[in-house]
């Protein structure tokens, strides 16, 4: 059977001469009805990876913990906003726990989805109705999205936002573009697609050795800015895997960090199973901080998430725990050689906020716990 979005790109190809990766990765992922997020639910044992929710309800209610203490010491609105919910269930762990635990917060929280996959957003109505029906969590699209004051926060979001593949061929920064040959699907260097990606890697400091690859990531310059300009004063939360740019852009990673998952399974297939499976890329925190501060966004902390968990109480989730199986399920969150711990980090930015000295997110408030895992 013909795969439709590969002849919808092959068609596109053949318009365009070739497209930038950066196209090719946003077709193969956000195209109506056929892309890989558009038309199934590719998280969890049914789906292509695992996520920290997918491994334990802790992670969500550890993080909705560590919310607890923002808003009370530092007064912003009882607002949450979570862009890219995926399952769903991570909200879900939120809002039950606030439920539970925080009643007086869950009466005067107002939870928003941002979500452009209309598949997701279904999955995501029908896990959360209760939540819904009791008027405490809506959703609305990026564009709408205004003068916030709350947390705002995303989970594993910017790694799916497609990327500019560089590299430098004899001292000559070339751009990979999606050609097609033969009718296959392959890469082609060609000057650079728009200038953005030159004058990000001067500001950051970006240098790649001869063949060596890079991935450049405008739209997430582009959305940092963007979501900057619609805080009016509150949290920027960002989780995900990657790094700042001096360790992402290292002589090491020669072939840039651009991956797929298919059904648990890493490949650097590209151009096979288009639309069925996820298409990845390490997020350059770096490029966050450096354009949030252009629009209002202090950073206050860039941690390893274990590190960030444990700062929000994940270790009294460990305490409870009343299986071997829950207990291994935490620690795979939090030990830094292993499981979510290696490749996992949190940028906290703020805006127009004033943060107590010990206050929990704070940098020099993060204590060393690199002897931690030994006591598990």
């Amino acid at each position: 059977m013909d795969n439709q979005l590969e002849i919808i790109i092959k068609d596109k190809i053949r318009e365009k001469g070739k497209i930038t990766f950066a196209e090719f990765m946003d077709t193969a992922l956000y195209y109506p009805e056929l892309g890989y997020y558009q038309k199934e639910n590719p998280f969890g044992e049914q789906g292509s990876f695992y996520t920290a929710v997918n491994a334990s309800s802790s992670f969500g209610r550890s993080i909705a913990s560590g919310f607890v203490q923002v808003f009370e010491s530092t007064g912003i609105e009882q607002n949450i906003c979570e862009m890219g919910a995926g399952s769903g269930y991570l909200t879900k762990d939120i809002l039950d726990y606030y439920k539970q635990e925080f009643p007086e917060i869950y009466s005067n929280l107002s939870y928003i989805i941002i979500e452009k996959s209309e598949y997701l957003i279904q999955r995501q109505g029908e896990l959360l109705k209760e939540h819904a029906d009791a008027g405490k969590v809506v959703w609305t699209d990026f564009e709408k999205f205004a003068d916030f004051n709350g947390i705002f926060f995303s989970n594993e979001l910017v790694d799916a936002f497609p990327v500019h593949r560089i590299i430098n061929i004899d001292g000559e920064y070339k751009e990979l573009y999606v050609i097609n040959h033969n009718n296959e699907l392959q890469f082609y260097p060609d000057k650079i697609s728009t200038p953005e990606i030159e004058e990000y890697m001067q500001q950051a400091g970006v240098k790649l050795n001869n063949k060596q690859i890079g991935d450049i990531n405008i739209d997430a310059l582009n959305w940092i800015k963007t979501l900057g300009s619609k805080i009016s004063k509150g949290f920027v939360i960002t989780i995900d895997y990657g790094f700042e740019a001096e360790q992402l852009y290292s002589d090491f990673r020669v072939d840039g960090t651009v991956t797929c998952y298919f059904k648990h399974k890493q490949n650097n297939d590209f151009f096979e199973r288009i639309g069925y499976q996820d298409i990845t890329a390490f997020v350059d925190f770096s490029g966050l901080e450096i354009y949030g501060k252009e629009y209002g966004l202090e950073t206050l902390s860039f941690v390893p998430q274990w590190l960030f968990l444990i700062q929000c109480g994940i270790l009294n989730e460990m305490e409870k725990a009343e299986t071997d199986l829950q207990r291994t399920a935490i620690k795979s969150l939090i030990v830094p050689e292993g499981g979510f711990g290696t490749n996992f980090h949190v940028l906290v930015q703020t805006k127009n906020v004033k943060v107590p000295k010990d206050f929990v997110f704070n940098k020099s408030s993060f204590e060393t716990f690199d002897t931690l895992s030994r006591n598990f």
